[in-house]
């Protein structure tokens, strides 16, 4: 089968995605954002290359990387009609976007696209607290994907019943498979990293809903009782100022802001004890499953999906969103037993391990069904116009 990924920001799933489609002899196609892949492999002048020689895909996957233009830039439509004919030309035989709130272009290609099947990953299925645009907006332009889509791909079990509620899209439409984020943190953990007892790792992107501020004011809590204790934030977004400046003691924080490469986050991990993720909304967390990967035990705030990826005293901890004592307390406990929070570090990777086995079968499932579908429906049209 010939598979297209479109993807602008989300390139870590899609070369994972990439991997393990690859791997079952699909011929992959990935269309990638420049600019973000770059970020990724941080070399300016030859992405593709660095993304082969690192290991991170296989040479038989083909590479477009895309200068998209401004979402809201109108003369963007002439770029997506060109991907359309690209897309034809390659040969695709269905085509998997993911897509991310906001990106409204990737909506509309679902909706361009004549003669091949579409299949959307909706990545956030409603809007995430505190998100910069207006909620309707990033409902809006979910409708319109779902609306050109064969078929619709959720991260989490109850947001079937939410997708459907939402966008009153029949079930038979929207395929429930659970993130995955094994293969490309594997191939990072080339180098030994030894654990630095008491390194609290907090990951990604600082946006309000992220919950950053939580942590921070859990630290002199969290160091009473470990006072050598110590949070690494490695993040980038809008809520790091704030955070920084509400801060009581700096010798207990490292902060490394920006976007860091692949490699970066495979030894920002291995350095942790584990990991913390005080969300106050969520829709699933790529975090996570990371953390998973690397054998970090994870505590978590009981929003969104989490509570389907974490099992509670087994792989990590969960804790109410908002709640300062609560996380300082599952902090301080997992920092204290060593033997515990290995124990749960083990359980997460063997966690992931079980739900790679699966993942490409139910991905190429769904784009079985999908391509049926879309076959189905075409026949209908053809017959109704010749009548």
């Amino acid at each position: 089968m010939h598979v297209g990924l479109v993807t602008r920001s989300q390139i870590d799933y899609a070369l994972d995605l990439a991997n393990e489609l690859d791997a079952k002899g699909n011929s992959i196609f990935l269309y990638l954002d420049y600019s973000h892949t770059v970020q990724e492999v941080k070399c300016p002048d030859q992405p593709v290359r660095q993304l082969y020689e690192n290991g991170l895909l296989p040479a038989t996957c083909r590479i477009n990387l895309l200068n998209l233009p401004r979402m809201r830039d109108l003369r963007s439509f002439i770029f997506f009609r060109g991907l359309v004919r690209k897309l034809h030309n390659d040969g695709i035989d269905v085509v998997h976007i993911l897509l991310n709130p906001g990106e409204i272009w990737l909506a509309l290609l679902a909706c361009f696209l004549n003669g091949i099947p579409v299949i959307t990953t909706l990545i956030v299925p409603t809007a995430n607290k505190g998100e910069r645009l207006p909620g309707f907006l990033i409902w809006v332009i979910n409708k319109l994907a779902t609306l050109g889509s064969s078929l619709v791909i959720v991260n989490g079990s109850d947001q079937v019943e939410l997708v459907n509620r939402l966008y009153k899209l029949p079930t038979s439409r929207i395929a429930y498979i659970p993130l995955n984020l094994h293969a490309r943190a594997i191939k990072l953990n080339y180098r030994s990293v030894a654990e630095e007892p008491g390194t609290i790792l907090f990951f990604g992107r600082a946006h309000p809903h992220k919950g950053l501020e939580y942590l921070v004011r859990a630290q002199p809590l969290i160091t009473r009782q470990v006072p050598y204790a110590r949070i690494l934030i490695s993040a980038h977004g809008e809520d790091l100022k704030h955070c920084q400046q509400i801060i009581q003691d700096h010798s207990k924080f490292e902060i490394k802001e920006g976007y860091v490469s692949g490699d970066m986050m495979a030894h920002y991990f291995q350095r942790s004890s584990l990991v913390v993720l005080p969300y106050l909304s969520a829709s699933t967390s790529g975090i996570l499953v990371t953390a998973y990967s690397f054998a970090k035990p994870v505590v978590a705030s009981r929003v969104g999906c989490l509570a389907e990826y974490l099992e509670n005293g087994v792989t990590g901890l969960l804790v109410p969103p908002a709640n300062v004592e609560e996380l300082a307390n599952a902090v301080i406990h997992l920092l204290l037993d060593n033997d515990l929070r290995h124990r749960m570090g083990m359980n997460a990777r063997n966690w992931i391990l079980r739900q790679q086995k699966t993942i490409a079968d139910q991905t190429l499932r769904v784009y079985e069904n999908a391509i049926a579908m879309y076959s189905r429906e075409n026949h209908l049209i053809q017959k109704r116009n010749a009548s």
